[in-house]
C-alpha cells in the first residue's frame, strides 16, 4: 500500500485520564474541575560520576609493572624469545581489555540515601550501599597519583570483607566532593541541622598532628626491630639464591677466612669487633624501624568534622579516611614495654564489621588511630571520640588475689619442668639454675595483679592488664553484642571466671574486655549488669534519633536466672 505517510499516522499512545482534585465534592449538576494531567520523571541523582580517562593509564601500567620483571628474564634468559614475547603480550592485552571494558561502563551516583555503582558490558552489576552503613572513606594517592592530582577511594561498610566499592580512578577535587555529598546526606539523614552539617575537613577541629620528631621516637620504640633484623638475617641467608654462584662463593670464602682468624686468635682480641658488629646490627634496624614511621605516618593529622574522624598520613603514599565517632565499637589504648618508658601509648579503634589490617608496621597504617602520643594526653582525648565519656575518679576494681597463686604455681611448673630436663642432660647443680627463678616468678606475679583491673559506668565499661606491656579497653555498654562467663575446670576449682565482652568489631583491637580470675559471684553480678544496660539502653547520640539496644530481653534476662 502506497500513499502519503499522513494518511497512515502511526499510532498514539492512550490519553491518560483527567486528574480531579482530592477532597472536591461536586455539588447538584456541577462537573469537577480538570487538572492537566502529568508524566512525573524519576527523580534526578543528587550526585553521578565517571572514572576519570587517566584510569586508563593508571591500569595500563599496574599491569606492566607486574610482568615488566619476568619478561626481561624470560627474554633474555629463555629459549625461545619470540613465544615468550608473545606470551607476555597475551598476559598484558587481557588486563588491559578489562580496565578499558570497566572504565567504559563504570558509573555511580547517590540517590534515595544509597550510592549506587554500576559496572559490565556483556554482565551488569549494580551495587547499591545504603549510605547509613558506611563506615570508613578512604583516599589514597600514591607517587604517580599525587603527581597527576588524582586518587584512589574506597568505601566500606560494616560487614563486608573488603571495599563495598572502590573508585579507581577519581580526580582528587572529585573524590573530596563524594566524601562531602555521602557526609552530607548521612547528615541529613541523622537529623543534623544545617549548622552543624559536616565542613571541609580542612575547616574541622584537630586532635592533635604528630611531628617529625614524635614520628623518630615511635619508630624507635616500635616492636619493629626485631622483625628487621630478623628479615635481614633473612635476606643474608637467601644470598646464594639472589647472587651468581661465583659471586657467593667469594663472599661465603671472605666470610669463612675471616671466621678462622677470629676462633684462631680468640674471641678475646676481637670482642670490640663483635661489640660493633652487633651494634651495626641494632642501628640498622633502628634505621628501618624509624624510616618505615616516616613514610608511613609523615603529616599525621587527626580531625574531628562534626561527628566523623579524618585521617590523613603519609609521605610517598598520602592516605586519608574518615568513619564516624558513633559507629566505634571499642577503644584500645596500647602501651607496649618500649612506649612505656617514654610514657608513650598507641590508640587503636573498632567499629562494626572492622578487618585485620597490615598493622602499623605494614602497608596501610588504617588499623591505627593514633601511632603515638604521651598517655598524660589521652585522657582529654576521649571525650573527642566518646562525648559522654564519664569522668569517673573511683578507683579500678581488681580480680581474685588467687590469681598471683594461680600465676607462681604455673610458672614455677615451668622452672621445674626446665630444670628436671637439664638435669637430665647433665648431672651437675649448675644445671639446676630454673630453681632460683621461681622468686622472680612470684614478683611478676604480684605486679601483674596490681595492674588487673575493670571499672563498670552507666554507659562505660572498662578493663586493664599487663605490666610490662599494658593494655586498656574501653567499650560503651551499649555495643555490648554478648557477655561471655567462661570456667575451666582449675577456674571451677578456685571459684574464678573470665568475662569476655563481644562487640561488633575487634579486629584492630585484638579483641575486646577480657577480665580474668573474677570471683564467680562478682562475674555473675557484673555480666548481668552489662546485659540488662545494654538491652535497656536507647541511647541518644547528641541530636540524633535513638539507638537500638544490642541485647534483646530475653537474652538479658537469661543472666538474671540462677546459676
Amino acid at each position: 500500500m502506497t500513499g502519503d505517510p499522513s494518511d497512515n499516522p502511526a499510532p498514539q499512545p492512550p490519553p491518560l485520564p483527567p486528574v480531579i482534585p482530592p477532597g472536591w465534592n461536586a455539588g447538584p449538576g456541577e462537573a469537577p474541575p480538570v487538572i492537566a494531567p502529568e508524566r512525573v520523571a524519576p527523580a534526578a541523582a543528587l550526585f553521578e560520576g565517571r572514572l576519570h580517562p587517566m584510569t586508563l593509564a593508571f591500569s595500563t601500567w599496574a599491569v606492566v609493572q607486574k610482568f615488566i620483571i619476568p619478561f626481561i628474564v624470560v627474554l633474555f634468559l629463555g629459549r625461545n624469545q619470540s613465544f615468550s614475547a608473545l606470551f607476555f603480550l597475551l598476559l598484558l592485552i587481557i588486563p588491559i581489555a578489562v580496565a578499558v571494558i570497566r572504565y567504559f561502563t563504570f558509573t555511580y551516583r547517590i540517590e534515595n540515601g544509597e550510592l549506587v555503582t554500576a559496572e559490565g558490558l556483556f554482565g551488569r552489576t549494580e551495587r547499591n550501599i545504603p549510605l547509613s552503613r558506611v563506615q570508613d572513606i578512604r583516599i589514597e594517592q600514591g607517587l604517580l597519583h599525587r603527581l597527576f592530582d588524582m586518587a584512589d577511594v574506597r568505601i566500606e561498610t560494616a560487614g563486608g570483607r573488603g571495599p563495598e566499592a572502590s573508585l579507581s580512578v577519581l580526580a582528587k577535587p572529585e573524590a573530596e566532593r563524594l566524601r562531602a555529598a555521602i557526609f552530607e546526606q548521612v547528615s541529613i539523614a541523622r537529623g543534623t541541622s544545617p549548622a552543624t552539617q559536616p565542613q571541609p575537613v580542612s575547616q574541622g577541629h584537630v586532635i592533635r598532628t604528630l611531628s617529625v620528631r614524635e614520628l623518630v621516637v615511635a619508630g624507635l620504640t616500635s616492636n619493629q626491630m626485631a622483625s628487621v633484623l630478623a628479615l635481614l638475617a633473612v635476606g643474608f641467608s637467601l644470598v646464594d639464591d639472589l647472587l651468581p654462584e661465583t659471586a657467593a662463593e667469594r663472599i661465603g670464602a671472605t666470610l669463612g677466612r675471616m671466621a678462622e682468624e677470629l676462633f684462631s686468635q680468640g674471641l678475646e682480641t676481637h670482642w670490640v669487633q663483635l661489640l660493633a658488629g652487633a651494634f651495626l646490627l641494632v642501628a640498622m634496624g633502628m634505621i628501618f624501624s624509624v624510616t618505615g614511621s616516616i613514610l608511613l605516618f609523615y603529616q599525621f593529622t587527626l580531625v574531628r568534622n562534626g561527628e566523623d574522624l579524618h585521617r590523613s598520613f603519609g609521605l610517598l603514599t598520602r592516605r586519608s579516611s574518615s568513619l564516624p565517632r558513633r559507629r566505634i565499637q571499642v577503644l584500645k589504648i596500647e602501651e607496649k614495654m618500649l612506649r612505656r618508658l617514654f610514657h608513650l601509648a598507641t590508640l587503636r579503634a573498632d567499629t562494626a564489621g572492622s578487618r585485620p589490617d597490615q598493622g602499623e608496621g605494614g602497608t596501610s597504617g588504617h588499623d591505627v588511630l593514633l601511632p603515638a602520643v604521651p598517655r598524660d594526653e589521652v585522657e582529654q582525648m576521649l571525650p573527642e571520640f566518646f562525648p559522654d565519656f564519664e569522668r569517673s575518679e573511683a578507683e579500678w576494681k581488681r580480680v581474685s588475689r588467687r590469681a598471683i597463686r594461680r600465676g607462681t604455681a604455673k610458672g614455677s611448673l615451668v622452672c621445674l619442668v626446665l630444670a628436671w630436663g637439664l638435669w637430665t642432660v647433665q648431672e651437675h647443680w649448675i644445671a639446676l639454675w630454673p630453681l632460683a627463678l621461681i622468686p622472680l616468678v612470684f614478683v611478676l606475679n604480684v605486679l601483674s595483679y596490681r595492674h588487673l583491673g575493670y571499672w563498670m559506668g552507666e554507659r562505660f565499661f572498662c578493663t586493664r592488664r599487663g605490666w610490662l606491656s599494658r593494655a586498656t579497653h574501653i567499650v560503651p555498654i551499649r555495643n555490648t553484642q554478648a557477655v561471655v562467663i567462661r570456667q575451666t575446670p582449675f577456674d571451677r576449682r578456685h571459684r574464678v571466671a573470665t568475662l569476655i565482652v563481644d562487640t561488633a568489631g575487634q579486629a584492630n583491637t585484638g579483641g575486646g574486655p577480657r577480665i580474668d580470675n573474677l570471683p564467680w559471684n562478682e562475674a555473675l553480678t557484673v555480666a548481668r549488669t552489662l546485659a540488662r544496660r545494654a538491652a535497656e539502653t536507647r541511647y541518644r547520640w547528641k541530636d540524633q534519633a535513638d539507638a537500638r539496644p544490642t541485647l534483646s530481653h530475653q537474652q538479658a534476662q537469661r543472666f538474671e536466672s540462677p546459676s
